[in-house]
């Protein structure tokens, strides 16, 4: 009697609530992805994981209709969870405001914040919406224009004046100015539309018109036009676009993690279908046609793409027959940078052509799901490596298909996943685990995978510990424990190998690793955490002079102690230092890292700034300390640390109107041991380096 009481209270507030504009609340990036995932590593894709978890955060899931694979994408929400939001909906219908999850078993009020930003109610159901589709866009609020300038202040060698070397050469200088330029407008809401365009320029590329160079003003232009559930077709993209399908073993778009922090959420990945590409990262992505449609309980996804490449053409005269002429690409660069003539002439010289369709069954009730993927890629100038020991199994040639088997089946509080993938080389890959809950509190994980040397997957990203799906076998374990309201244990074990050479390993090698982490939150405005990760592989002997590299055991260990504190309404602190060794079995001695940052953060209104000050001392670029930073909407910088020094930073943002928002940032590194920063074209003669940012956003 008492729950019926309690759940009809929530649900009266939670209607008057509704009834009122709900505002989603500013995504704290920091505090998230410091949940989800270590700094203290090299191997994470930061860029693109910071880019799809602001695109997740532009296009919020709609409660009443999102999917299990959707909730599940958001990596907030454990099985049990999901199972549990699932059957009260199906029971109570939909829901009437965010605010309802409260009465959701299962769901404490942290697991509901770090979900809002995320999430929304539809006021209007779509199909109850009689509006046409024009009226709809024209009329749509989440429609917002981003523009932003930022540079190095500090004067770096690529922009000075080139001095003819004593044979009257010109040495390489960047052709354009220090400053980035960015631009993005959108117009979306979830399940109906979504419309936008992103340029961008990068410091020393040219602000140029000129066709013939690939220039058209901004150096990259991206843009997209996505209708939902329109009739039969549930997606139907022209554009730029990603895909996820699987497990990610041919093609993954989610936000992947992989390994760190949150140990459980994130190792799986969620079939999520076709999604709009908006980042400024100008390789992992499609550019044509893409279309799902949808009958019952199958799906059919229609993939079409051509785009041109950044690439390192060559041509070669062959000695038998002077008229034969073989041109062929050593690699393709995605880095997207045009500064140079030489990266300039290397833009958009290869064709890449994608063709692909993906067959997914999904059972009724929701309970497993089945998919079959097809997809050829072909490129219009051959890639031929030169063949080293290192590289031989790599992709070569001028086309790759992939065939991929996945399912995914759902009992109780437990998830089973699997995908199987077959590339045209015959090179094999395969990964599958579980996600579940044991009893009250007790999260669990497991993975194994097995990638075949020759696998190959340009746009692939399984869960693993290479940035590739090849040449390794594993097992990963996971556990989260709630031992208290105000306790969380987080914990995994991953043990892998290398059947082949792998980088700095001149020979198959093993390793292992483990996290542990212990998170206490007495309160809404405190936190506090401890966290240990140690990391063994065999790694070639540092300064071996030997003909045949000798494999060691290297081993590195990282911790991090940090204190949230939110002393009143309008200020808050962080507390946080971290540190690391590295060793190397018969190698140099041991060498250490250590950084301390203090932020503050003062919330006034209209005007919030985020201030942070560190120092740093490491002994060598092994132990070098990446610490996020918060930056502008939009913005990442997760700068690596390294030698001795201080680094600080403010960010002011300041909101005139509802509808307009102002950022500026200033950032500066000062390194103590040092007379340059940098190198190459971006040395800088000085010991410090300055930054600059500031960001323009209006919402029609």
């Amino acid at each position: 009697m008492r729950k019926c009481i309690l759940l009809f209270i929530i649900l009266l507030w939670a209607a008057r609530a509704g009834a009122q504009t709900y505002k989603r609340p500013e995504i704290d990036v920091e505090d998230f992805i410091e949940q989800l995932f270590n700094l203290q590593s090299s191997d994470v894709n930061y860029e693109d994981l910071y880019e799809q978890l602001l695109l997740m955060y532009a296009n919020p899931l709609d409660l009443n209709s999102a999917s299990p694979d959707e909730l599940r994408n958001t990596m907030i929400l454990s099985e049990e969870q999901i199972q549990a939001f699932l059957l009260y909906r199906q029971k109570n219908g939909k829901l009437l405001s965010v605010y309802e999850l409260q009465a959701v078993p299962g769901f404490d009020l942290k697991t509901i914040y770090a979900l809002m930003p995320f999430a929304e109610v539809s006021e209007t159901p779509l199909n109850q919406d009689n509006r046409g589709l024009l009226r709809r866009m024209l009329e749509e609020p989440n429609n917002s224009l981003i523009m932003r300038w930022g540079r190095t202040l500090e004067e770096q060698k690529g922009y000075t004046s080139a001095i003819p070397d004593a044979q009257g050469n010109l040495p390489a200088r960047y052709l354009g100015d220090p400053g980035k330029l960015f631009v993005r407008y959108r117009l979306s809401h979830t399940k109906d539309f979504s419309v936008g365009f992103t340029a961008e320029k990068d410091p020393g590329e040219q602000l140029a018109w000129s066709p013939s160079k690939k220039q058209y003003g901004m150096d990259f232009w991206s843009a997209h036009l996505m209708l939902e559930n329109k009739g039969i077709f549930r997606k139907i993209l022209v554009g730029d676009y990603q895909y996820m399908f699987g497990q990610g073993l041919v093609y993954s778009a989610g936000f992947a993690v992989g390994k760190g922090a949150e140990p459980v959420n994130t190792v799986r990945r969620s079939s999520t279908g076709i999604r709009p590409y908006t980042s400024v990262l100008e390789g992992f992505y499609f550019r044509g046609m893409a279309a799902t449609v949808g009958f019952k309980n199958l799906e059919i996804t229609a993939l079409a793409s051509r785009k041109f490449v950044d690439g390192n053409i060559r041509t070669q005269d062959d000695t038998l027959d002077v008229d034969l002429v073989e041109t062929f690409a050593t690699s393709i660069n995605i880095t997207g940078m045009h500064r140079t003539p030489t990266e300039l002439a290397s833009k958009q010289t290869n064709r890449e052509d994608m063709l692909g369709a993906s067959v997914a069954y999904k059972e009724k009730s929701g309970k497993w799901e089945l998919g079959f993927m097809g997809t050829t890629i072909q490129y219009q100038v051959p890639i031929i490596r030169q063949l080293t020991l290192y590289n031989q199994f790599d992709f070569n040639g001028g086309i790759n298909s992939n065939l991929s088997f996945s399912g995914q089946y759902n009992y109780r509080n437990f998830s089973f996943f699997s995908e199987a993938a077959l590339s045209r080389s015959g090179g094999q890959a395969w990964v599958g685990g579980l996600v579940g809950s044991i009893g009250k509190g007790l999260d669990i994980s497991m993975v194994i995978r097995d990638y075949a040397v020759n696998y190959h997957a340009f746009y692939g990203n399984g869960f693993g510990e290479a940035t590739r799906n090849a040449n390794e076998k594993g097992i990963y374990w996971g556990l989260k424990y709630r031992l208290h309201p105000k306790w969380l244990i987080g914990a995994y074990y991953d043990r892998f190998t290398f059947p082949y050479l792998a980088f700095q390993a001149d020979g198959p090698s093993r390793g292992d690793e483990y996290l542990a982490r212990i998170t206490f939150t007495p309160g809404r405005t405190s936190s506090f955490f401890i966290q240990y990760r140690d990391e063994t592989k065999l790694r070639n002997l540092a300064g071996n002079a030997a003909s045949a590299d000798i494999l060691v055991p290297t081993r590195r260990q990282n911790w991090v102690i940090q204190a949230d504190m939110k002393a009143t309404k309008w200020l808050s602190f962080r507390t946080r230092i971290q540190g690391s060794w590295w060793d190397q079995q018969k190698g140099p001695p041991q060498t250490r890292g250590l950084a301390i940052s203090q932020d503050l953060n003062l919330d006034l209104g209209k005007f919030s700034i985020s201030n942070r000050y560190s120092i740093f001392d490491t002994d060598d670029y092994n132990n070098r300390q990446y610490l996020y930073e918060k930056n502008v909407l939009y913005a990442f910088s997760i700068p690596a640390l390294n030698g001795r020094g201080i680094r600080f930073y403010s960010l002011i943002q300041y909101s005139p109107t509802r509808k307009m928002d102002i950022w500026i940032r200033f950032a500066r590194t000062i390194q103590r041991d040092l007379k340059t920063l940098g190198s190459g074209l971006e040395e800088i003669n000085g010991n410090r380096r300055s930054d600059f940012v500031v960001q323009f956003r209006y919402k029609f």
